[in-house]
């Protein structure tokens, strides 16, 4: 059985209702595991948006991605290549035990695998695009802030499409989280009419992003992390290197300044993909798009100490809000992924 069964069992003995007590639930070592993980990879992600404004002074979003995704491509088959390496040399069989578990793990290409892995990596790469894109036409708080707009639609469509039920503790986080969001949005967010075009495309993409991690959530649990991985950036390359082209973008950069920002974003892009398709092996898309409300309060802190901008004790009060918020989610059965895998 997978390590999140005993979680599973549990959250299937909870009543329907959201208004009635539950059990009380011990979280596996695993669920710490991957939840530092995934609060990793926000940290990461802070930086993104920061990267790809200086990335795009030189090409256009679509290059930006294509770039982005056939560098972090690069990376991870080193690091394939050197782990396997590795392996062969080695004649020890318990080296780091849950990462060669991970990677020595058959697979089975069922129809429906390949379907989830073609819908995870279209919404990856649609999500890339429009972040990147929405990123040029309104302002980076904006931006941010309406693209973790995803935990609405997660957790919308877990529950329609899905008859997932969440937890009262789930759901308290969420409110408490959510408005934490408000109150940063309150001192951040500049509604202009020049902008509105580039708020609706950072919305759609936090739409891709929930369908993103919906689907990756649904396939992790049939492949490992690096496939899925490479489905996302062969499906991210594929799409956007002909967008670039139609639109007539400057696909790669043209300084030595430029090709550092492009590395350096893959670089970044590998790291956060793994440390964020590895988390929701054990946890629910709808957390984990929860604990993105902490990317736009990051970024901001990042913004105040890279650039010197000011960093109001609004925002500062919002984000412990938000990890208020994070607490009653994690100490809820909803933190676990609870579907088996037919």
């Amino acid at each position: 059985m997978p390590a999140y069964s005993s979680n599973t069992e549990q959250i299937e003995q909870l009543p329907m209702s959201i208004l009635e007590p539950s059990p009380q639930i011990v979280t596996k070592d695993s669920h710490f595991l991957a939840i530092a993980a995934i609060l990793l990879a926000v940290l990461i992600c802070g930086f993104t948006p920061i990267l790809i404004r200086f990335c795009e002074s030189e090409v256009g979003p679509d290059a930006l991605v294509f770039n982005r995704y056939w560098i972090a491509t690069t990376v991870l088959l080193l690091c394939n290549g050197l782990g396997a390496g590795h392996r062969f040399w080695s004649k020890s069989q318990n080296l780091s035990s849950q990462l060669n578990e991970e990677t020595s793990s058959p697979i089975s290409y069922t129809s429906q695998t390949v379907c989830l892995l073609l819908i995870s990596g279209f919404c990856f790469a649609t999500m890339q695009v429009l972040w990147s894109w929405s990123l040029t036409q309104t302002n980076l708080a904006n931006s941010a802030l309406l693209h973790n707009f995803s935990i609405f639609f997660t957790t919308t469509a877990e529950w329609f499409l899905f008859k997932q039920y969440f937890h009262k503790n789930f759901l308290m986080g969420l409110v408490i989280a959510v408005g934490g969001m408000i109150l940063l949005g309150l001192n951040d967010l500049q509604f202009e009419p020049s902008q509105i075009q580039g708020d609706i495309i950072s919305l759609v993409s936090s739409v891709a992003f929930g369908a993103f991690l919906m689907s990756a959530e649904r396939v992790r649990k049939r492949v490992n992390t690096n496939t899925t991985m490479f489905w996302c950036y062969a499906l991210a390359i594929i799409l956007t290197l002909p967008l670039a082209a139609i639109v007539r973008e400057q696909v790669f950069p043209i300084s030595v300044q430029g090709w550092y920002g492009v590395f350096i974003l893959g670089l970044n892009a590998a790291i956060f993909s793994f440390l964020q398709i590895y988390s929701l092996q054990q946890l629910s898309a709808s957390f984990v798009a929860l604990v993105f409300l902490l990317d736009p309060i990051l970024t901001g802190i990042f913004a105040w100490w890279i650039f010197g901008e000011t960093l109001p004790w609004l925002n500062l009060f919002a984000f412990a809000v938000i990890l208020v918020g994070l607490y009653f989610a994690v100490s809820s059965p909803s933190v676990a992924s609870d579907f088996e895998e037919n």
